[in-house]
């Protein structure tokens, strides 16, 4: 899991967890340095052994990694987030992908949100042969996907694992949504994504025309992950779909 300043909705998401686990699940949290309290609750569920938190100024894409690195079981579930609620049905879920897709990536999309919500499962050892998160504050997760398709080893299925949405809602000023708009076409860049598609790229308007220059200038500081199989990825192709028993 990661966490930035969410500190109203973690007891409610941590507790929708903890309802339906066991023993045998662990939840490592990885805090980016928040800064509003939350990193005091984290703490005191991290010294009664109810989660392992790590804090460190990272990327959403490094936090993952991070989470990924300082875990030990055997299969790992991600995009678990602590801004989310979920429903009780993990542990059906999990046997679920045992039964249909074990050892494959499987990303469960929710029913009523779409692809704004969704969560990874994975064999550990699948997401360190594929080299797991990669540095990136956005499309982190596609980027994983696009790796294990390569492989064919991705999947993806409709599952009402959330119960509510993005509970935290962040004001934002201006300057600071441009500066987020930058990095999310910065990164959608580097792994060689269309910013525009043919439907919308005559509606384009000035402050995203700005906001993609400003991501091109700063592009050559960064890495580069595109390669021809995932700048034309479809993560949401039907030839990647399955459906649970």
């Amino acid at each position: 899991m990661t966490n930035y300043n969410n500190k109203e909705n973690i007891p409610r998401c941590i507790n929708s967890i903890l309802n339906q686990i066991d023993s045998n699940f662990e939840i490592v949290v990885v805090d980016n340095m928040s800064n509003d309290g939350s990193e005091k609750i984290l703490s005191k569920m991290a010294e009664r052994g109810i989660i392992r938190l790590i804090r460190r100024r990272c990327s959403r894409g490094k936090g993952r990694q991070i989470a990924l690195e300082s875990s030990f079981g055997d299969y790992i579930i991600a995009q678990m987030d602590t801004d989310e609620e979920f429903n009780p049905v993990l542990p059906k879920f999990l046997n679920s992908y045992h039964s249909v897709c074990d050892g494959e990536v499987l990303v469960a999309i929710d029913q009523k949100t779409g692809w704004r919500q969704n969560i990874t499962v994975a064999p550990r050892k699948l997401l360190i042969e594929l080299g797991g998160w990669r540095d990136l504050q956005y499309s982190e997760d596609w980027d994983l996907w696009s790796r294990a398709a390569q492989k064919h080893l991705y999947k993806w299925t409709l599952y009402s694992i959330i119960r509510n949405e993005k509970n935290i809602i962040k004001k934002s000023g201006v300057i600071r949504s441009f500066r987020q708009r930058v990095v999310r076409y910065r990164d959608g860049l580097r792994l060689g994504r269309h910013l525009f598609n043919a439907v919308n790229g005559t509606n384009v308007t000035y402050q995203q025309r700005l906001a993609e220059i400003c991501a091109k200038l700063i592009l050559p500081f960064y890495d580069s992950y595109a390669n021809d199989f995932n700048s034309q990825f479809d993560c949401a192709d039907s030839k990647y779909f399955i459906r649970l028993k």
